[in-house]
């Protein structure tokens, strides 16, 4: 996304990319880029606005996600554009397969509820995102919403499996899903043509 804002804004735009770990874009090196290692709720720049401001699968993440998002409007020029894609979890289940595994399934989607539960964040948050920003005072809304239903080993399943196992130790401390419901998880989301998934985005 930084490489395809800074090609669309030209030579004599400007883009900068702010992130907790910017190893992703630590490697751009495009004069009109500025990566900055910062926390947007609490980013300060002087002299600086922008025409847009896009964060993705941002504000789920974070406890306190509306001093981001206050922030993210304070750094907004009048009649800039805030782009935000969050995502709705809350949609996630199994829909064809195995019962047992549609079982697992379920019980994982549990464990994913109750550890964002357990650490002050909203899980569904994609969803209730536009009337937040309605009671904020925000204007002309346009609001695009996704429920794919995804196929064992496509791109949403891949990303569900990579991330059940970089979070299984989390899942599995809430009790609510053992390692083997893990396992039948991974296995459910790459079993091409006899699983299906889908997701809120």
């Amino acid at each position: 996304m930084t490489r395809w804002l800074a090609g669309t804004v030209g030579e004599r735009g400007k883009v900068v990319a702010v992130d907790l770990d910017t190893r992703f874009v630590a490697d751009i090196n495009q004069h009109n880029v500025e990566v900055l290692e910062a926390d947007i709720r609490h980013l300060s720049l002087e002299n600086d606005s922008f025409d847009l401001i896009h964060a993705r699968y941002v504000l789920i993440h974070i406890p306190d996600f509306q001093v981001a998002l206050t922030n993210m409007l304070r750094l907004l020029k009048p009649g800039g554009w805030l782009v935000l894609e969050e995502p709705d979890f809350s949609a996630a289940r199994a829909v064809v397969g195995e019962r047992a595994a549609c079982q697992s399934v379920d019980r994982v989607n549990q464990a994913i509820l109750q550890m964002f539960g357990n650490r002050s964040m909203d899980y569904a948050l994609g969803i209730k995102l536009p009337a937040i920003l309605q009671k904020m005072g925000l204007q002309q809304l346009c609001v695009e919403n996704e429920a794919p239903l995804s196929n064992g080993g496509s791109g949403v399943a891949t990303m569900m499996k990579m991330s059940a196992l970089q979070l299984a130790e989390k899942y599995i401390a809430t009790g609510r899903a053992t390692q083997e419901d893990i396992d039948q998880y991974c296995r459910f989301q790459m079993m091409n043509g006899h699983g299906r998934y889908t997701m809120q985005r």
